[in-house]
Parts: C-alpha cells; structure tokens; sequence
C-alpha cells in the first residue's frame, strides 16, 4: 500500500483569488446574473490545494469557463508586464524554494517506503475483525429453507415497548401478552416496534411480511410536530416488508394532544391512501395487545403449511411472498436488522430525502416529487446557480407536483426552501 503525503498550501493562487473576489464585488454591485458564476468560480479556486500557472490551467475547476480564462489570462499578461517589486520578486523566490523543498520530501518519503515494502512482502494474516466480519458476510448469504411444520412464529417485542417513559412505572406489554397467551420474546428491533419471525430448531429465522408501529394518539401527535412521522413511515416503506400496520391507541378521550383531532385522523387517512398502510385504532393498551395476539394466531395457522426459504432484500418484491404460494421466500431477521439500523449506510438520495422531511409543511409525498426532480442538494444548488435572477429562483420549485392529484408544491414552500439552502450552503 502506497503512503501518501498530503502537502497543503495555505493559498497556492493568491493573484488569482484577489482577481475573483475583486470581479465579484463589481458584479454584485452591478446585480449582474455573472456573479453566480464568478462565487461558484472563488468557492472552487479556494478549495484547490495546487497552484495553477494560467486561466487554461483554471479550466478545470468548476465555474471556469472559456469567458472567465481568457480573462484571466489577460490580467495575468497585463500583471507580467509590470516589474515586480523587490519585495515580490524576493517572495516568489521564497514560494519556489518552498515549493522544491516539498519536491524533495516527497521523493525521500516515497524512497523509504519502497524500500520497506521490498524487506516485508509476506502476506497479512487476518485479524479476530477480518474473520468476524468474512463469518457474517458468509452466514448472511447462506440460504435458509424451512419445511412446513419444522418451524413456530414468534412475536418479537422491541425493548423500547416493555417499559414506559418514567421508569417507576413498567409497561404491561409483556404481562399482557402472557395473559394472552401469545408467544414472543423482547429483543431490540431497529425498525418498528413488533414484528413475527419463523424459527427453526437450528435457531435460523425468517421474518413474516409483516411489521407493526405502535402509537398513543398524544405520541402521534408528538412524532407529527417534530417529523418523526413521516421520517418513520419512510423508513418502513423501504424495510423490505410488504405489510405495514399502524396500531393506534386512544388516549382517554383525545382531548390535550397537542394538535387538532381532524389534523391526526387525516395524516392516519393520508398515509393510508397513499402509502398503503393499514391503520387499526384500539381503546386502550388491552386492546393493542389483544389484536397482536389474534394476529400471532391467526398467521400461525396461514403459515403452518407453507415451505419457507431466505431472499435477499435486493431480489426480494411482492411475488415473492404471495400468501397463495406454497413456497415463500423471506428475508433473514439479521439481514433486516443490520439494513434497517438508523446508522447503515444511507445514499445521498436517501439522506436527502430525510433532511426535506425534518422542514416545517413537507410531507414524504412532497420531499418525494422534489428528490426525483433533483436527486441530491448539488443537484438544487446548481438548479438555484443557473437561474436568471433570485426571483426565478425562489420559485424554482413552486411548479413541481406531487401526490394523487399532482398539485404543485406552491410559491409559499418553494422560496421557504430557497431561503433555507441559499442561506446554509454559501
């Protein structure tokens, strides 16, 4: 493995920048549409750790074009024909003894590591990591298959689902489910909050296409005001399970939550329209637990007969587990819980889309129709650069349309989005 030795110079275009920042402030002054250009031009030049000896060199850079360089070039002929000043001409040649010097590091830097690399070529021998991490990538890809009648459902419990807020009060999930007589174990879940999985004798287990969010109607309210909600509602839309509930509880008589009740009946409608869960409303905690374990009896026997086998989330879509079929592919509960942790690795697209959900009015829908249109923030910020004036561009996504009835996301929304990036990424 080659070292490398990063050298940073604290500004290796000096005359460049002064050139750029003084164009700059003309353009602003004049409110010419050249000035995004000419920051986006600066921002770049500034980034760049390497000195660049002409415009032609610049051409690389973002912002840089052919206008812009022949410019520079001009101003560098003009500053070439003046005589440099003793001082100057003593720093140049300072700058350029600096720079030799760090020629020189380099080269010995790499001699050295060559020649350490020629005395040890042995091969590395993996560390207690390595072999962790070769053991859970070859047991995430081995297939499981269970035979009817080998396997029982069990109901897991998410830890954060057996004990309330204040701990001197415990929950009664767990006693309510005894009672009940429905089979289940707590276990931390990093989605939802209760879900079945088919276990076998080999401790292999398969997760039901079936996942359940509990929330108290003040909790709802809470997740709503804070965007909770719809953050999590995306995340159980792309978990890889087809079938998501939305247990819902009374709250004595739903009064003091917080928001208006129309306000949580219609996000609970919205989501069932358009995201396709399915909402059942409980009167009390009892009641919550008592569907749950109707549900573990209930699948219990659809399951029973079936033959099951392990897919990859990848390869994984709604023909794959049609309760009609014999042979049922599911994924792993390992592989659900590592993809579905908060900290996995997330795209940009996906990043983006839950950074447009935390913004005040902005429904999954919306966020949705918005990162289709531009798949990441360089996307919008390039958008907002290329506009003609900072008119157009707050109403740059006023014209978008979203959701069943493709209305436009609106003037109000898209210059509160202008604002926002415009103010936080210059």
């Amino acid at each position: 493995m080659e070292t490398r030795l990063e050298v940073l110079l604290r500004e290796p275009n000096p005359l460049f920048t002064r050139w750029l920042e003084r164009w700059l402030r003309e353009a602003e002054r004049r409110e010419q549409k050249s000035q995004f250009k000419l920051r986006q031009a600066l921002e770049s030049l500034k980034s760049y750790p390497l000195p660049l000896s002409s415009g032609r060199d610049c051409s690389i850079l973002r912002g840089f074009g052919g206008t812009l360089c022949q410019l520079i070039d001009e101003e560098l002929r003009h500053h070439r024909s003046v005589q440099l000043v003793p001082q100057e001409a003593e720093a140049q040649e300072r700058y350029e003894q600096q720079v030799q010097a760090v020629i020189r590091k380099v080269q010995e830097k790499q001699l050295e590591h060559q020649t350490r690399q020629n005395k040890s070529d042995r091969p590395r021998k993996p560390t207690k990591k390595d072999l962790a991490e070769l053991a859970a990538l070859e047991e995430r890809e081995r297939v499981v298959e269970m035979q009817p009648g080998r396997f029982q459902l069990l109901l897991l419990v998410d830890t954060q689902e057996t004990s309330g807020k204040n701990k001197r009060v415990l929950d009664q999930t767990r006693s309510y489910l005894e009672s009940l007589g429905a089979r289940h174990e707590v276990r931390r879940l990093t989605i939802g909050d209760f879900l079945w999985v088919a276990q076998d004798q080999e401790g292999n287990e398969l997760v039901l296409p079936y996942i359940v969010e509990r929330k108290r109607m003040d909790d709802l309210a809470s997740s709503i005001r804070d965007g909770r909600f719809h953050e999590q509602k995306h995340r159980l839309q792309h978990c890889g399970l087809q079938h998501i509930i939305y247990l819902v509880e009374d709250y004595g008589d739903n009064e003091q939550l917080g928001l208006p009740l129309d306000s949580l009946q219609q996000a609970l409608t919205n989501a069932k329209v358009q995201a396709g869960v399915r909402v059942v409303r409980t009167a009390n905690h009892f009641r919550s637990m008592s569907y749950l374990a109707g549900m573990s009896r209930s699948l219990g026997q659809i399951f029973a007969g079936k033959k099951l086998h392990s897919v990859d989330r990848g390869a994984l879509d709604k023909s794959t587990c049609l309760l009609t079929h014999s042979d049922l592919g599911l994924l792993k509960f390992r592989a659900l819980y590592e993809d579905s942790a908060k900290n996995a690795q997330l795209t940009v697209r996906e990043v983006f889309v839950q950074q447009l959900l935390q913004l005040h009015s902005l429904s999954l829908e919306r966020a949705m129709a918005i990162v289709e249109r531009y798949p990441t923030p360089r996307c919008l910020l390039d958008a907002y650069a290329e506009c003609a004036d900072q008119k157009q561009a707050r109403l740059l996504l006023s014209g978008i349309t979203c959701g069943p009835l493709e209305r436009p996301l609106g003037d109000k929304i898209s210059q509160c989005l202008h604002e926002f990036y415009s103010t936080h990424f210059r």
